[in-house]
């Protein structure tokens, strides 16, 4: 077995699309939430990832081997801490790190419409990485490369125990010389609240990479089922398993994601 160490930052299933708005909130596993935490509330949430890969798909979506000489497994895990604060009424900041300090990320988001039974929400963010697959050297404090992006959130409440969450995001990935791709992630999840404070959550994750380099596009659909708990009013357990489902150009990847948001007044 080959084993790898990678980053991990939730919201965000780990492979070589990566990275999405960090350091925001959310509602359930991996689509940003269109609320925000209350003014002066602070939320840290620690988490870990493990997932595995044994084939990847080609540049006709065709699942194949990693390595057709062996029977190799690939291993990413990593433990990442998020730090969000309700900084005023619908608007919150919040910054994303590593354990091993590869990558640090800044979000913002802020709520602007309220009606009924519909949110509706816009981040920005930016994520500065020293994990990359682009270049090799280094532009200093903050690593091989960068990424600006935003995108808009929407959450519609059927009923006090049915919700769906839908998330568009766009980003950049660039250099200090140049600009590598144009991102582009959308996610859906929907989730029904049981007695005992558990959510039942099921959705589906779409990204994709437009090279501006010479590299072909990537592109990747994934499968999310979980559950979030709630044992306390301070206290959310949300574990995740992603599957990748279909892709072009990209790792398939199953595993296993757990977080635990701890909420402080």
């Amino acid at each position: 077995m080959k084993k790898l160490s990678f980053l991990l930052i939730l919201a965000f299933s780990l492979s070589s699309l990566q990275s999405q708005i960090v350091g925001v909130s959310n509602d359930k596993l991996v689509v940003v939430g269109a609320e925000v935490i209350g003014p002066k509330t602070f939320e840290f949430e620690p988490g870990f990832g493990y997932i595995w890969s044994t084939k990847t798909f080609d540049e006709n979506g065709k699942l194949v081997s990693l390595n057709p000489e062996n029977d190799s497994t690939q291993v990413l895990q990593a433990l990442g801490f998020r730090f969000t604060y309700g900084f005023a009424k619908n608007f919150e900041i919040g910054t994303s790190i590593t354990s091993d300090l590869n990558t640090f990320g800044l979000g913002i988001k802020y709520t602007f419409l309220e009606k009924e039974k519909n949110v509706l929400a816009a981040f920005l963010g930016t994520t500065f990485s020293n994990e990359s697959d682009f270049v090799l050297r280094n532009i200093g404090i903050f690593g091989k490369t960068a990424s600006v992006g935003g995108g808009f959130a929407y959450m519609a409440k059927f009923s006090e125990k049915l919700s769906l969450d839908i998330d568009v995001q766009y980003q950049n990935v660039f250099d200090i010389k140049q600009s590598y791709s144009d991102d582009l992630f959308s996610a859906a999840e929907i989730g029904y609240r049981f007695p005992k404070h558990v959510q039942l959550i099921g959705g589906f994750n779409f990204r994709y990479k437009h090279f501006k380099i010479d590299r072909p596009d990537a592109w990747l659909l994934t499968f999310n089922p979980g559950i979030t708990v709630n044992p306390g009013k301070s206290f959310v357990m949300i574990l995740y398993s992603p599957f990748d489902l279909i892709g072009r150009n990209v790792d398939k990847f199953n595993g296993l994601i757990f977080a635990l948001t701890i909420t402080l007044n």
